[in-house]
């Protein structure tokens, strides 16, 4: 679906001339970037660390894993208490920057994040809608029906939504299957 096949066909479902659909597009992104998860959205950076603290990238949604060149543990801790091993070295969120704490802390570390997705636009796309476009019209329309003030529409395009962000999950969950098959007693495992 291109972004104006996906306009053509909000336009045809709200039948309203006046509806502000690019603001329900920024509405319902706004919402949606919160709560997918997915393997196509996963970014590597790697983070200067001064002052034992890194700053997060801009599109930064939730952290997957940090490492070293070292070979050290990162793993979150406490702030007012962090209790760790030799090998370890712990990290917490303040605002938008990393910060960490133990003896061994590296200049550079690399992490692998959840991005937000880019907004949409007639010049650009995202990963969200070029795979999943019907997660798009479903919390588009959501919008609509707000601003209709039509709360069974919510309803329905907010179970809609729901449905088509399980998709979202089952396929995030099967892209991340690895390792080798094994075939026993007829099925495969």
């Amino acid at each position: 679906m291109t972004y104006d096949d996906f306009i053509a066909t909000i336009n045809s479902l709200t039948v309203r001339t006046d509806a502000p659909i690019p603001t329900f597009i920024s509405l319902a992104e706004d919402s949606l970037r919160t709560v997918t998860k997915h393997y196509l959205a996963e970014k590597t950076v790697t983070l200067s660390v001064v002052d034992n603290t890194a700053e997060l990238p801009s599109d930064f949604i939730e952290l997957r894993s940090i490492t070293g060149s070292h070979g050290y543990v990162y793993k979150p801790v406490n702030p007012a208490q962090a209790t760790l091993y030799a090998d370890e070295v712990g990290y917490y969120h303040s605002g938008n920057t990393l910060v960490f704490v133990g003896n061994y802390v590296e200049n550079e570390v690399t992490i692998l994040y959840w991005s937000a997705f880019e907004g949409l636009s007639p010049t650009q796309s995202n990963w969200l809608f070029d795979r999943f476009p019907t997660v798009y019209v479903a919390a588009v329309m959501k919008e609509f029906y707000r601003w209709e003030k039509d709360a069974e529409g919510v309803a329905i395009e907010q179970a809609t939504l729901q449905e088509l962000l399980g998709r979202v999950a089952e396929d995030d969950r099967r892209g991340r299957k690895t390792g080798t098959l094994y075939m026993g007693f007829g099925t495969w495992l």
